[in-house]
């Protein structure tokens, strides 16, 4: 159906002025208030990496328990061993040491307090198990044995907690802090079995585990774990039996690798688990049935916390892993003989195709610019996505598989592998990429991460660069990456990531530009060179808004969405939209931001998933909403509350559903309609959930809009077309001013 097109005056407005994260709004009646939020719609969340002013670097040989060398183009793994394991006692007793960062998951939810006593619960009935706990990190304790602004050490058994100690706060983000109180616990409750379990939010191989809200949101960085283990790994004659990170979105590659030295088997979650976390009744029930060993128990952690989360309806419930360590070096070897022969392909012209497939591979923890990046990857879809460039592809999934020996089940099909894998979706700045080099398993792989990292700063020229001198020099490859100071200069520079809407910074060209055509229709035809460096292309709908108050018209951002129609044979695209928006149920449009597609292969139904910047009873957060496609029908729903990735990196865990009379309010950055700079976040009227349908997909009030192409190319640049004008009537057509 052709759209209405009117004759009129020319009313374009430069797409350098959308700078996207404005909201749209409705019937604003009061003046608006500016956003003192963490969210900011210009400035993505920065990632920075944990650790406090005694953190280890890394760079000292001495506190890492491995060491990664590359001598006569072949990889080396130096992992500190003992002659022989013998266990610290011969008493058939469990004991599970926890390092609690309370966090804000106790402060405000009191999450800490529940798992404690689920741990009470677990040692009820199995006088073989007990919890030693380092509790910390918390400004407020729900319960009356810890102390607010304390750390306390606690021994739970039989039923009950003892308080063993309790003194300043001391900080949890700290390798000391860690160290010395595995020191202590070993020494004092050492045990034929013994487990280390991190507790609060993750953050990923790059920003760590538990964020100290007392200390700054300063976290554990894995060099700070391993430095901390390698401390207390001369005081043990065994090591542990399992780790385990009752965290989000610590399943990596990484940590899996600075963990080999101290334990047998790895457990943790590639996504955000849920607020519910670890069930810990799980340990008494997997030692009263007889469970022996890690992998026994890691099955259980999966288990019941799988079932957990669907008695409580978290649906979307990430799967957790068992990762047998003993099998880790194996595949780091094929992983790395993978990764040679993709450095290899991507070096001779194939970077484009590489980060193109990087960028389709599975991710964890959001990545998108709303809600902040991990840059986590599904190892085993990278390696898939590229197996055609790679002989040793095959070889490297099947060693990952024998790895990951256990997988909880998810409500939805998951096919992740079990364990991720650090590549920059987006980089956020120099001090990413230093932590990286610190951790990365294999010296092609660091290259190629370079290298696509690099060529995505600059369009995928890397001319003038060359990595392969460093990869055959014969020199340690983490210590001689500390000596020289690592990769190329990019590693090193200021690097900023802001998002950028200036037409030079994007690679996109036309053949024929954007334009409205005969028939009402927004297109244009992408030049050859365009094509094959192309990302994806949305749209961008914003709600023309006249403020009595200033006397001047803004443009309230509505978000993106898919409503294009793009050839990718010919590079021809036209809009699609139908003027169809995400409401609440009293008509109030939201700003939407789609930030991934998929597709359920159980019903056969492709999916959308949009974020949209809100508050909810006072507070600024983002509601998660899941757009569903079926043959013949369309469903809309929310799928909780989750407030992104802080700016410490950590992913908030917990991810709440909407309850009736919670109080939900859109919120609209606004900008100048002809200068395009940022004015101020608005914010329309508060809607009273009252379990009514969440949100209402359907036409946009009466009133005129402005619609742009959001053109993404594969180095991270954004070309924005300019802004038509279009008017939605009150019989529902679309009328676009030309």
């Amino acid at each position: 159906m052709n759209k209405k097109l009117i004759k009129a005056g020319v009313l374009t407005v430069s797409a350098a002025m959308l700078l996207s994260g404005c909201y749209p709004s409705m019937l604003l009646s009061d003046r608006p208030s500016y956003n003192t939020s963490p969210y900011d719609p210009l400035t993505p969340p920065p990632v920075h990496g944990g650790g406090g002013s005694d953190s280890s670097d890394g760079s000292d040989p001495d506190g890492r328990g491995t060491q990664l060398n590359f001598n006569d183009q072949q990889l080396e793994i130096d992992r500190v061993e003992r002659d022989e394991e013998v266990a610290m006692k011969n008493d058939g007793v469990w004991t599970v040491f926890v390092y609690l960062c309370g966090a804000d998951l106790e402060s405000e939810d009191g999450a800490g307090t529940d798992d404690m006593k689920e741990m009470q619960n677990a040692t009820k009935s199995c006088s073989d198990l007990r919890f030693v706990v380092e509790a910390g990190g918390a400004r407020e304790w729900k319960n009356s044995t810890c102390k607010n602004r304390k750390s306390q050490r606690l021994l739970i058994q039989n039923g009950y907690t003892e308080v063993l100690e309790c003194s300043d706060s001391r900080n949890m983000g700290s390798a000391s802090t860690l160290a010395d109180f595995l020191s202590w616990g070993v020494k004092n409750y050492p045990s034929q079995y013994m487990a280390l379990d991190f507790w609060d939010h993750g953050g990923g191989s790059i920003n760590g585990v538990c964020f100290d809200e007392l200390h700054y949101d300063d976290s554990l960085t894995l060099a700070e774990i391993d430095s901390a283990l390698l401390s207390v790994y001369g005081e043990m004659t065994d090591r542990f039996e399992l780790i385990g990170f009752d965290a989000c979105i610590m399943a990596t590659l990484e940590t899996a690798n600075i963990l080999v030295p101290y334990a047998r088997y790895m457990v943790a979650s590639q996504d955000l688990l849920s607020g519910l976390g670890w069930k810990y009744e799980c340990f008494g029930d997997a030692l009263n049935d007889g469970a022996k060993d890690g992998a026994q128990v890691g099955r259980y952690i999966c288990d019941y916390y799988y079932d957990d989360c669907i008695r409580y309806r978290y649906y979307d419930a990430a799967p957790v892993s068992v990762i047998d360590l003993s099998r880790i070096d194996d595949f780091i070897g094929a992983f790395n003989a993978y990764a040679a022969d993709i450095y290899e392909y991507a070096q001779n012209g194939g970077t484009t195709e590489i980060i193109k497939a990087a960028k389709q591979a599975m991710n964890f923890g959001g990545n998108n610019w709303t809600e902040g990046y991990t840059n986590m990857v599904d190892v085993k879809d990278l390696i898939r996505l590229t197996s055609s460039r790679s002989a040793n592809a095959g070889t490297a999934i099947q060693r990952l598989e024998s790895c990951v020996i256990y997988m909880s089940d998810s409500y939805y099909s998951n096919d992740s592998g079990g364990l991720s894998v650090y590549y920059p979706l987006s980089v956020q700045g120099s001090s990413e990429l230093d932590v990286f080099r610190n951790i990365c398993v294999s010296p092609y792989y660091l290259g190629l991460v370079d290298l696509c990292a690099y060529g995505s700063d600059n369009n995928g020229s890397t001319d003038g660069y060359d990595f392969d001198w460093w990869l055959g020099s014969g020199s340690g490859f983490w210590n001689s990456f500390f000596d020289w100071g690592g990769g190329y200069d990019y590693w090193d520079s200021d690097y900023d990531n802001d998002l950028n809407f200036d037409y030079t910074d994007s690679s996109i060209t036309f053949t024929v530009p954007p334009h409205l055509d005969d028939d009402g229709y927004y297109c244009f035809r992408l030049s050859e060179d365009s094509l094959n460096v192309l990302d994806t292309v949305y749209c961008n709908v914003m709600l023309s808004y006249w403020d009595d108050y200033d006397d001047c018209e803004y443009m309230l951002d509505l978000g993106t969405d898919d409503y294009v129609d793009l050839d990718w044979s010919t590079g021809e695209c036209r809009d699609s939209f139908t003027g169809e928006w995400f409401l609440l149920p009293d008509g109030q449009p939201l700003c939407v931001y789609l930030t991934d597609t998929g597709y359920d292969p159980r019903s056969g139904d492709s999916y959308n998933i949009y974020t949209s910047p809100v508050k909810v009873n006072g507070e600024d957060t983002y509601l998660r909403i899941k757009q569903t496609y079926g043959y013949d029908y369309m469903t809309t729903e929310v799928m909780g509350i989750w407030n992104g990735i802080n700016a410490n990196g950590s992913a908030s865990r917990e991810v709440y559903q909407l309850k009736s009379g919670d109080r939900v309010c859109p919120c609209y950055p606004a900008y100048d309609v002809y200068s395009g700079e940022y004015v101020a976040d608005y914010y329309g009227d508060d809607y009273v959930y009252n379990g009514d349908p969440e949100i209402e997909y359907d036409m946009l009030y009466e009133g005129d809009y402005y619609y742009a192409f959001e053109i993404y190319d594969l180095f991270d640049n954004v070309f924005y077309s300019d802004f038509v004008l279009f008017g939605v009537e009150s019989d529902g057509s679309l009328v676009y001013y030309n």
